[in-house]
């Protein structure tokens, strides 16, 4: 219950349809609760028990009789009225539920992104809501119906019951009660259990399909087509498996209740005739029972779809209750356009238990380009993620301009951050709005004037549509280095203090990379920069190297300096130019 409490501040928006269906919907548990029995005892009484010698007039017995269709009327209104606005609040309560998840992933730092995969967190948006908008209107629409109508019928029951002395029959009905509620008892934990793991299978399932996809070329070129349909029937036979045992305890409970009733039914039937009841309220009872129990099983069902909703509410609450480890400041500083003033002081950070990154100290002035040098996993990436404050370190500080990371708000801190990555990704839209992403304000003219310096102009006007193409998922329909292009093209728009290129030359054509070595260059000019390096030949002209090695800095300062000092870094250079039987220098 707690749980579904939580849901409360999205449900306040919609408290005065919520006000109406409860209203609406008491009054449809009153007209089927009490007014049904009520009107088949007063109609077969008066028409067939009581009727005189001499025979009713035609507008009584029109009269009597259309008591029955004027509560069906009644009824079906109130019913109608009621669903309909319980619908629209649990509408509009999943409307703000999603817009709040979507919401919080755009705030959520990369740690969250690497905690969850996303095909794991597409199945919690999508299918997760909906299963639950798709109970929620099942058991909003019912929820206050049918309780009042077992109300109803049970007032009814008591009613008849001591008025004509058949208090026997409903201490039997009151001793059958339990047995309506142990099968819900005796299947909650197993079906709370099945249907959590079927949801884990799900997103299991999702996660490896978004995969398959993204990996088409890999599956194709490492022949892996037989090993991930393995993958995927084995994910699939094991939803299926958690499905089925969901299905058998939830389809034990109707047959049972169908059988209590009819139970109950045959024991009134024979407790009527031996009593001496008349037919009238022999019905009378049969249609209050009919009504008590009906609601009844209504009610279990709900509570059985509400116990499979618990696992899937546990999941969205899981994403809307994550603890951000990038939270933003109480008091945050205002910082304007910075100078770029970059300082590591005694930084430490670790993914979990692996340590990437030890006692970093070291100060980058503004309008200064560094490449950051080491092998594989030295804690270049992890420093620039830093400097970015995609992550908090664990202990240190970072500053810029003298103002501790952590003091600002992140999305005054981006305004002033310029990235294009190893591997960029372009939205599924038109060219002309992926590079004006980086600054919605834009002329024309100025996205014409970035995409000529990241040299994009000319093959983006002989696309097929020229600037209004649209690139595709992920920008697909483009070259690698054509994406890199319009990446750049981005940050020249921006034109930001603070840039991280992550050799962002890499998927070039020689002479398209000498033009862009060219662009990145004169973008140097006074802004800080880090470029995270790969290949020697795309830092030529950086003013510092900065030379990483298991997590630690060993070696700053110019090309020269550290081929002079650091043995480190002279023994990857001559390296990487033996490799590449080249004499090319920097």
């Amino acid at each position: 219950m707690n749980k579904l409490l939580r849901f409360y501040v999205y449900v306040r928006p919609c408290i005065k349809q919520l006000v109406g269906a409860v209203i609406f919907g008491a009054l449809f548990g009153i007209c089927s609760g009490f007014g049904m029995p009520v009107i088949f005892d007063k109609v077969l009484r008066k028409i067939f028990m009581e009727q005189s010698s001499s025979s009713q007039s035609i507008w009584y017995i029109v009269g009597v009789a259309m008591m029955l269709p004027t509560i069906f009327a009644l009824r079906a209104i109130f019913g109608y009225l009621s669903g309909y606005l319980m619908t629209y609040a649990s509408l509009e309560v999943l409307r703000r539920l999603k817009l709040e998840i979507f919401s919080k992933l755009q705030s959520y730092p990369v740690a969250f992104f690497e905690r969850f995969n996303t095909g794991d967190l597409l199945t919690r948006l999508t299918n997760d809501t909906a299963s639950v908008q798709s109970i929620l209107l099942s058991f909003s629409s019912e929820i206050f119906r049918q309780p009042l109508q077992v109300a109803g019928a049970l007032g009814f029951l008591l009613y008849l019951c001591f008025t004509k002395g058949q208090v026997i029959f409903l201490l039997f009905f009151l001793a059958a009660v339990p047995f309506c509620i142990m099968p819900v008892q005796l299947i909650r934990k197993n079906m709370k259990r099945f249907a959590g793991k079927a949801q884990i299978g799900l997103s299991d399932m999702a996660q490896l399909f978004g995969e398959n996809l993204d990996a088409v070329h890999e599956v194709r070129v490492f022949n892996l087509q037989k090993s991930q349909i393995n993958k995927f029937s084995g994910i699939n036979d094991l939803i299926k498996y958690y499905s089925l045992k969901l299905a058998k305890y939830e389809l034990m409970q109707q047959p049972f209740m169908e059988f209590l009733a009819a139970t109950m039914v045959a024991v009134t039937f024979v407790y009527a005739y031996f009593g001496g009841i008349d037919f009238p309220t022999f019905s009378a009872i049969g249609i209050a029972l009919y009504f008590t129990i009906d609601p009844i099983k209504r009610i279990i069902r709900m509570s059985t779809d509400l116990i499979k909703t618990l696992p899937l509410i546990d999941r969205i609450l899981e994403i809307l209750d994550y603890k951000t480890t990038v939270p933003e400041p109480e008091n945050p500083v205002e910082i304007g356009r910075v100078k770029g003033d970059l300082k590591f002081e005694g930084v430490s950070f670790a993914y979990g238990d692996k340590t990437v990154l030890k006692d970093i100290n070291i100060e980058i002035p503004s309008g200064l380009s560094c490449a950051l040098v080491g092998e594989s996993g030295a804690g270049k990436s992890t420093f620039a993620k830093l400097a970015m404050r995609l992550y908090n370190p664990e202990s240190g500080s970072i500053t810029m301009d003298g103002v501790d990371l952590r003091d600002i708000r992140g999305a005054d801190y981006a305004a002033n951050l310029g990235s294009v990555p190893q591997y960029p990704v372009l939205f599924n839209d038109t060219v002309y709005n992926n590079i004006i992403a980086a600054k919605p304000d834009a002329s024309e003219a100025e996205v014409y004037a970035a995409a000529k310096m990241a040299y994009a102009h000319e093959f983006i006007l002989e696309l097929e549509n020229g600037y209004q193409t649209v690139v595709g998922e992920r920008g697909d329909r483009l070259s690698g280095g054509q994406k890199q292009r319009i990446a750049l093209a981005r940050v020249f728009l921006k034109n930001p203090p603070f840039i991280v290129l992550d050799e962002a030359t890499s998927a070039l054509d020689v002479n398209s990379e000498a033009f862009i070595q060219q662009a990145v260059d004169s973008l140097m000019r006074d802004r800080t920069m880090l470029i995270i390096a790969h290949r020697f030949s795309t830092i030529r002209n950086v003013g510092r190297i900065i030379v990483f090695r298991e997590g630690a800095i060993i070696g700053y300062g110019t090309h020269n300096q550290l081929m002079a000092s650091c043995e480190y870094y002279r023994g990857l250079y001559e390296s990487q130019m033996a490799k590449l039987g080249s004499e090319e220098s920097i």
